[in-house]
């Protein structure tokens, strides 16, 4: 009984941790669950696009989950801080090691139900909200999914039992190795002594920074830049860490070291106080810049992609319907192609053929393309295709009337394109850009952008390409158009590389993108209650120790005021660092970014641009809401008077 009361009392004192940690907790575990329930529907399995949001929301879930372990083990360090002073008390009071141990273990119990009941109460309420939410954005319409899913809620109270069991062990280890007088004073530690090889890693930290954001610049779309991209991410972290941990401290000792600049009053107390905050906050700081970081470039890819989708749909089939094979539809292909339509009462209108080369993989160097042949033969080098058409089939299907010598040529793609002297197959071309081709698409739905190249007469031993494309009128609703588009493609008996069905790649890419958006939202959602916890936190160890800088300030001869405005200007730019540090990754994320998105046929860079300045200006509204909100907590910690030891 004793245990408990000493429990609850140290909960209503402290309240103010307390408080936004259970908060948190309960959200994340929230999320868990969401995640879990929704994943173990049937229903949304048999989908055509099932096995690919379930893929994703796997991904999902074991992101957050080490978010959620992250956070917990991150945090408790926090409480920890506060705890552990109580506990050196209770030790002198009287209280054993083993009876210092029961109470922590209580304690955390406390934490865990407290944290997993309400956790799971919010999850079953919200989880109906977030399964719609899904099913709109795969535009899928109404699919069943029960009330309450038994195996989620198991999973997740395993989940949160073993993460609360691992956070009990670090404490009882820390309890065990710590003496009641280090208990009783937790921040007493020796000044740090910066050496040689503390400047090397500030340097290290630089390098390493500049290397990522050169790798984000310089990535090509090839099929080995997503590996590119994670390593530019690991050195980023590393770099960040190593940057705002020394590298900040090192800048601000060159400062120091400038007499003429550090010794005036304001920039001796800034300087001085921000080389303390760093030393202190370096590591929380450098988190909080890359969980923004991470929500930024979460939010920006799965938005743009999903806002982008029409785009990328007509980047596969600039019609409603297209259709490639080497000889062209035969006669009795066209009648089948009539007879469905009547079958579903459809009307075929606008029909169109034309020929074409077979698209050429490979790579561009310096002005010559390297041809690696068919799509079975690329590599890490592959980066493009090229597709070649005559200027009289190009004039006949754009009624145009261009004349083109046979050194000359036009180019057009949806990304960056060629110009001027160009060799192609051995001939060399003075090409000019195109700056519309609506018949431009993908006829392999690959990764690679192709270049549609318009010459005077196509080399002889090219091999040719037919496509057929038409649109078509049916009443109804999409259901009834990829009805009608897969009916046709069975009795057609061509495979899904040569038959191409705007309403059924609009679904087939409705469905991926908003999964992503899905699991970027939630993800995005968890990394935000993560940051906004860690910022609290930070927060108050701000506070507790401001209160003695700002009396030890005032004793020194400064007024309540300068010491206040001194204060608060360092936490503010303390507190901007990281998210402006987060906006300046993004920009340099961007260009990486594109260069992936181009492998998903997505080419519109306007929309891209416009959908990073939302973003990024939201989060940083968002930023300084919850600065105004944190720094009342500060003030109030700070306005509170220093216990004597």
């Amino acid at each position: 009984m004793l245990y408990f009361r000493l429990i609850n009392s140290s909960f209503k004192r402290n309240m103010r941790s307390y408080g936004p940690y259970l908060m948190a907790t309960i959200m994340l575990v929230a999320i868990n669950y969401i995640f879990l329930a929704i994943e173990a529907n049937s229903s949304l399995k048999k989908l055509n696009t099932g096995a690919t949001t379930s893929a994703m929301l796997d991904l999902g879930f074991q992101f957050i989950l080490l978010v959620t372990l992250a956070f917990l083990i991150y945090v408790n360090r926090f409480l920890w801080q506060q705890r552990s002073r109580e506990m050196g008390l209770y030790s002198m009071l009287g209280m054993t090691s083993r009876n210092l141990q029961l109470l922590t273990i209580i304690e955390k119990c406390y934490l865990m139900i407290v944290s997993l009941v309400t956790g799971l109460i919010f999850g079953i309420i919200f989880e109906k909200l977030a399964f719609l939410g899904l099913a709109y954005l795969l535009n899928i319409g109404h699919i069943s999914q029960p009330w309450l899913v038994p195996s989620a809620i198991v999973k997740t109270t395993t989940l949160t039992i073993c993460f609360f069991a691992l956070i009990t062990i670090i404490d009882l280890i820390k309890l065990h190795r710590l003496t009641p007088s280090q208990l009783w004073h937790p921040g007493s530690t020796n000044p740090k002594k910066h050496g040689v090889l503390y400047s090397l890693a500030g340097i290290l930290g630089f390098a390493l920074l500049i290397w990522a954001y050169y790798i984000t610049l310089t990535i090509k779309p090839k099929i080995s830049s997503i590996s590119h991209f994670l390593f530019a991410v690991i050195l980023l972290v590393i770099g960040t860490y190593l940057l705002f941990i020394i590298g900040s401290i090192i800048f601000l000792k060159l400062l120091q070291k400038n007499k003429k600049f550090y010794y005036k009053p304001r920039h001796f107390i800034a300087i001085s106080g921000m080389i303390q905050r760093m030393e202190q906050n370096g590591a929380s700081l450098a988190t909080i810049c890359l969980l923004c970081s991470s929500i930024l470039v979460i939010l920006f890819t799965s938005i743009t992609l999903y806002v982008g989708i029409s785009s990328t749909v007509k980047s596969y089939a600039p019609k409603d319907v297209v259709i490639t094979n080497t000889k062209g539809l035969t006669k009795s292909q066209k009648a089948t192609i009539n007879s469905t339509a009547q079958q579903h009462h459809a009307k075929i209108n606008h029909y169109l053929a034309y020929k074409m080369s077979t698209p050429q993989y490979g790579y561009w160097h310096n002005n010559r393309f390297i041809s690696q042949g068919s799509l079975q033969k690329m590599n890490n080098k592959t980066s493009g295709s090229i597709i070649l058409l005559t200027a009289k089939e190009y004039n006949r299907i754009t009624n145009q009337h261009i004349h083109l010598t046979d050194k000359q040529a036009l180019t057009y793609t949806n990304s960056k394109g060629r110009h001027g002297k160009i060799i192609v197959n051995g001939h060399q071309y003075q090409a000019k850009k195109l700056n519309h081709f609506a018949q431009h698409f993908n006829p392999d739905h690959s990764i690679y952008t192709p270049t549609f190249i318009i010459v005077n007469q196509l080399p002889k031993p090219l091999p040719l390409t037919t496509v057929t494309t038409f649109n078509y009128q049916l009443r109804g609703n999409q259901k009834q158009r990829i009805k009608f588009e897969n009916d046709l493609q069975s009795k057609l008996a061509i495979n899904n590389l040569a038959f191409t069905g705007k309403a059924t790649i609009t679904s087939l890419i409705n469905g991926l993108y908003g999964g992503l958006v899905f699991v970027g939202i939630l993800v995005s959602l968890a990394l935000a209650i993560t940051t906004t916890i860690v910022i609290y936190f930070k927060q108050i160890s701000e506070g507790y120790a401001d209160r003695t800088r700002f009396k030890t300030m005032q004793q020194v001869g400064l007024s309540e005021k300068e010491t206040v405005k001194s204060i608060h200007s360092q936490v503010l730019m303390v507190f901007l660092l990281p998210v402006v540090g987060a906006i300046i990754n993004l920009c340099f994320a961007i260009p990486a970014i594109r260069q992936i998105m181009i492998q998903l046929n997505f080419y519109d860079l306007p929309l891209m641009i416009t959908v990073g300045i939302i973003v990024a200006v939201s989060l940083l509204v968002l930023y300084l809401i919850l600065y105004g909100l944190t720094t009342r907590t500060y003030r109030q910690i700070v306005d509170e008077p220093i216990a004597e030891n």
